[in-house]
Parts: C-alpha cells; structure tokens; sequence
C-alpha cells in the first residue's frame, strides 16, 4: 500500500476498455451530455481519435490525504500516457493472443479483423464526490448500443415515503 496509517484514499471513477468502431460513435455522441466525464478514445492506428483532456494537463484518479503530509497523488491519466498505452494495448491482441493461430489461418485473420474495428476508450468521472455519472453514462450507452431508446420510470415501492428511486429503462 502507498499510504501511511490513519489517512484517506480517495479515487474517481474510471474505466478502460475496448468498443467496437459502431460503439465507439454511440459513445462520442452521448458525451456531450456528460460534461463531468473526461474522455479519450482511439483506433489503433490513432487515425481516429477524441479526447476532451486539455493538453499537458493530467487528470488525477486517486490521491490520498495522510497526517502531517501534503496530498499524495500517485495515479494520474493524460493524453501522451493514453497513446502509449494505447500502443502496447492493441499490441497485446496480435503478439499475445494472435501468436497463437496459424498466421493464415482464419482465426488469425478473424482476431485482426477484430484488433482493426477497435477503439481503445479511457472514461474518467471528474465527479469523485458522487461518482454516479459514469455509471448512469455507461448504462445509457449500453441501452442504446442494444438498440433501446430511454425513459425514466419510479420504481416502487420506495424505502420512504418521501423517496422515490429512479430507474432507467430501455424500450426497444
């Protein structure tokens, strides 16, 4: 652990992962209604990439706070971390999981197939305190990648009878 006794750790929501090419455009066109998500995505090439990361200006994910210490950050998220990483991520792919097939066989050629539809996506919550907006974002995402479209609905019975829960439903 990076942390001394009797202090905090906290962190922001964050998520790596990997979208098909018709994914990936479902997820740049919902971002604009996340403005506290922080964002880069890429093809493996880098022909085609987004980020709303300001240049030269790296994002904290965890920090922690420790008595009689000035504030510990050791984990960070920025652009030029994100195309190297995004490098060697696509790389596992052919030099870890593509080795071993036939080079001309045609799970090889599949598995490359697969590898050139990729982005490679980084979604960081800039929300640490209520850290519900990549979650309600990545649920939205997926409602409408399988084709649904949105609605907000009560679920009862409430715990309260001065709470109500929101649910998200897809219709298709």
């Amino acid at each position: 652990c990076w942390c001394p006794k009797n202090g905090y750790i906290y962190q922001k929501g964050y998520i790596e992962f990997f979208a098909r090419s018709q994914d990936a455009k479902v997820i740049i066109n919902l971002l604009s209604k996340y403005p506290l998500l922080s964002y880069t995505m890429s093809n493996k090439s880098g022909s085609d990439s987004y980020t709303n990361y300001k240049k030269n200006s790296p994002i904290a994910l965890t920090w922690g706070v420790f008595p009689g210490r000035e504030i510990v950050q050791p984990t960070i998220a920025d652009y030029k971390t994100f195309l190297i990483w995004k490098d060697e991520a696509f790389a596992l792919w052919q030099e870890k999981w593509g080795v071993i097939y036939e080079e001309e066989s045609a799970s090889r050629r599949v598995l490359e197939e697969i590898v050139e539809d990729l982005y490679l996506v980084c979604l960081v919550d800039n929300d640490y305190v209520s850290g519900e907006g990549l979650w309600e974002f990545i649920d939205e995402a997926i409602g409408v990648m399988k084709g649904g479209r949105l609605r907000k609905c009560q679920r009862w019975p409430a715990e309260s009878e001065t709470e109500t829960e929101m649910e998200t439903e897809y219709i298709n």
